[in-house]
């Protein structure tokens, strides 16, 4: 154990497990780490360890491979039937957090089938797809459309002569384009389609397509697809092209829960059309927890490094922790307290999914709305927040960081598509502005609003207490927030019914012309939700009074260091004075000192495995360089002492030279 990684540990104020099971809950955060040391001790896992080394075809080949005995071992285990994300950890840590090629048939394709699937549909194809005879991917981007579905243009005509759906793709912009596990690993998908009956459309619907051959795998007649080549990262996944020449389906693979066509061709809607879209919220939930994941590896490996690593000796000729200078913890500490606030909101976020999905199913569709507007907002969000302080923390690791050794690349790598697939961000704030002035509008009426919407409905004015605090308590941070998100709101609300009634604009041009307002209130949405969400979890009845008085530290570094780094619109809105800027920023330096004294137990927290972290600068022990000389040995190019270019190019090349002269 590296001697400053053990005094860090043995200087701290509470128990890391504590918070861990705040963060899962007792039973889950025990069968986690059970997860973790099965796939950690299972030497078939241990080439995934070695794939930032390896060429893509290599990475795909056995990623595959290690999927196969995954499925194997986890029904082995009984996490293939656990409700409590037992094969999510498990996958986790056997692929070392790589993406699985099977990762869109466990995350899109089952899901899809059991929210709109019928009875019958689910019996059928369910037991297939658990039984991986069917291997599913979910296809709706296409080259020409992504976030706007109304746009895409893969129809599904049908033919009432035959009782069947002719999906066709009707132009190079219609190709189904990047869904995972498309390339070369699905035999089906759920394929989203311009239904069209009579030559009348009837909007997006969902099919289940077979694309290959179930008993040798070539494409079906009629479909052509194949992998999309390299991209910035994920080359373990087979993302893939798609696209349909009059390919025909049976009537009953339209996915009829919700909508359906009889054989005679009529068509019946039961329920809203925005009842469709459950699955992108769904993938936009998990987006929201992947980034909390993938921003707490980020600042574990940044922090332990930043403990270890010692810089610039001192007046007593001493070189100080990295971590023990201002600056250092100004890059790890907002890293640190965004990966909990992304982490908590996620968590309460997926709750609030499954009791909208649950009103759903029982016929009640009344808080679509809702849940499109909290997931649109807090999946720009987090997505955001995790990229930007991921590539902070692989800088915090100075030159070592820029090293597939740090582990970081390959977190950037994985996080940052989160930020266009599912939606572009910019898009998806711009959605949840258009969802909060409906909001903004129906509480003028004296509507009443959903628990995160009523404060749309709340007084403008900032109150005394607010006005002349010197101190802030977590009541005072989030009536900032609050305060600021609803100013923003009904400020570019104002200007754009001004533009429409004064400047004869029409809604689009107005929309278009403050367009950054809009974005700018949902982020200040975002902030506010995950700030009340931090809050309210600080309020659980079950905390150890040791880990939640350093929680507590962290949640008032989070709402302080966004307050401050958002001070111009709490300043323009006068939410806050240019003296309570000066109060906080006094504050913010005070709780750089508190959360010293914690950092890599607040990390150690998070409870990651070293083989899931698969970093020489994040070890638990510490022992960080004599990892990277191992790691360094480990290259191919050292296989051969002398490497072959240099007699096939340098030596004639040093030889043709030396003949001139």
């Amino acid at each position: 154990m590296n001697p400053d990684i053990k005094k860090e540990r043995e200087q701290r104020t509470f128990d890391p497990k504590n918070i861990t099971c705040q963060l899962f809950g007792k039973d889950v955060m025990n069968l986690r780490q059970i997860a973790y040391e099965k796939a950690n001790a299972d030497p078939e896992f241990k080439v995934a360890e070695k794939f930032s080394t390896m060429p893509r075809d290599e990475v795909y080949d056995q990623s595959v491979k290690l999927y196969t005995i995954l499925a194997q071992k986890a029904k082995e285990y009984g996490y293939d039937k656990s409700e409590n994300n037992a094969m999510t950890f498990f996958t986790q840590a056997a692929l070392v957090s790589t993406t699985s090629p099977f990762n869109l048939h466990h995350s899109m394709f089952i899901p899809t089938i059991l929210s709109q699937g019928t009875d019958e549909q689910i019996a059928e194809f369910l037991p297939q797809a658990q039984a991986y005879e069917i291997i599913g991917t979910y296809a709706q981007t296409e080259l020409g459309h992504g976030t706007f579905l109304r746009g895409l243009e893969t129809t599904a005509t049908y033919d009432r002569a035959k009782e069947q759906f002719i999906i066709h793709t009707p132009s190079i912009t219609s190709i189904k384009y990047w869904p995972g596990g498309l390339g070369k690993t699905s035999n089906y998908a759920v394929v989203m389609a311009q239904l069209i009956i009579n030559g009348k459309k009837y909007g997006m619907h969902a099919f289940l397509c077979q694309l290959r051959d179930l008993s040798d795998h070539k494409p079906m007649p009629g479909v052509e697809l194949g992998d999309i080549n390299r991209k910035f990262g994920y080359d373990s996944s087979d993302n893939g092209f798609l696209r349909f020449s009059n390919y025909r389906i049976p009537r009953k693979n339209m996915l009829m829960k919700y909508a359906k066509v009889s054989a005679d061709g009529e068509y019946h809607r039961d329920k809203i059309p925005q009842i469709a879209y459950l699955s992108m919220v769904l993938l936009r939930m998990l987006i929201v927890l992947g980034s909390g994941d993938d921003l707490a590896q980020a600042a574990t490996i940044a922090t332990r490094y930043s403990a270890v690593r010692r810089q610039t000796a001192n007046s007593q000729g001493v070189e100080p922790q990295v971590l023990d200078y201002q600056t250092q913890q100004m890059k790890v500490f907002p890293a640190i307290s965004s990966a909990y606030a992304i982490f908590f909101t996620g968590f309460t976020l997926r709750n609030i999914y499954q009791e909208i999905l649950s009103s759903v199913e029982a016929g009640d569709t009344s808080r679509l709305a809702e849940i499109h507007c909290l997931t649109s907002s807090l999946k720009a969000y987090a997505s955001d927040v995790a990229c930007a302080n991921i590539e902070v923390c692989r800088r915090s690791c100075g030159g070592h960081g820029y090293s597939h050794a740090s582990g970081i690349p390959k977190i950037y790598l994985r996080c940052v598509p989160g930020c266009t697939y599912e939606g572009d961000n910019t898009v998806m704030y711009l959605q949840c502005a258009r969802s909060l002035l409906k909001f903004l509008m129906k509480g003028q009426a004296g509507e009443k609003l959903p628990v995160m919407m009523r404060f749309l409905s709340d007084p403008l004015d900032v109150p005394p207490m607010l006005k002349s605090a010197q101190t802030f308590n977590f009541d005072l941070y989030t009536l900032a927030f609050k305060l600021n998100s609803l100013l923003l709101i009904t400020d570019v609300a104002g200007r754009m019914q001004e533009c429409i009634f004064s400047e004869s604009m029409n809604e689009e041009q107005a929309w278009n012309m403050h367009s950054q307002g809009l974005v700018d209130a949902a982020k200040a949405y975002a902030m506010f939700l995950t700030s009340t969400i931090f809050v309210d979890i600080l309020k659980r009845s079950d905390w150890e009074a040791k880990a939640k008085a350093a929680m507590a530290q962290v949640c008032e570094f989070y709402l302080v260091n966004n307050v401050l780094e958002n001070s111009g619109s709490f300043l323009k809105n006068n939410v806050i004075s240019s003296q309570q800027v000066d109060i906080l920023i006094a504050r913010r330096m005070e709780l750089l000192k508190e959360l010293r004294l914690n950092a890599v137990t607040l990390v150690d927290a998070f409870d990651y495995p070293d083989r899931l972290l698969n970093s020489c600068l994040g070890r638990y022990d510490g022992n960080v360089y004599e990892a990277l000389y191992e790691y360094a040995k480990d290259s191919t190019l050292n296989q051969h002492q002398v490497h072959p270019s240099y007699h096939k190019y340098i030596k004639p090349m040093q030889q043709a030279i030396r003949a001139k002269l």
